[in-house]
């Protein structure tokens, strides 16, 4: 039983299958760190940038709705 799980253990498959989470984990973390770091909240670029262009503004949004 113990050799079955060391095989498995160090398949190669396990390994990727080990990084790929791992680099996933990685990557929500620093993406949330960013979120709770910022300044201002990424609207609020959206909003000030369309403030500043509002003709280029005006063929994204729609307000019919």
């Amino acid at each position: 039983m113990l050799n079955y799980f060391k095989r498995a253990l160090w398949h190669p498959a396990t390994h990727f299958n080990l990084l790929l989470v791992g680099v996933l984990i990685m990557i929500g973390a620093i993406h949330n760190h960013a979120h709770y770091t910022m300044e201002v909240d990424a609207d609020s670029y959206v909003r000030n940038w369309c403030k500043n262009n509002m003709e280029e503004c005006e063929r994204f949004i729609d307000n019919d709705y």
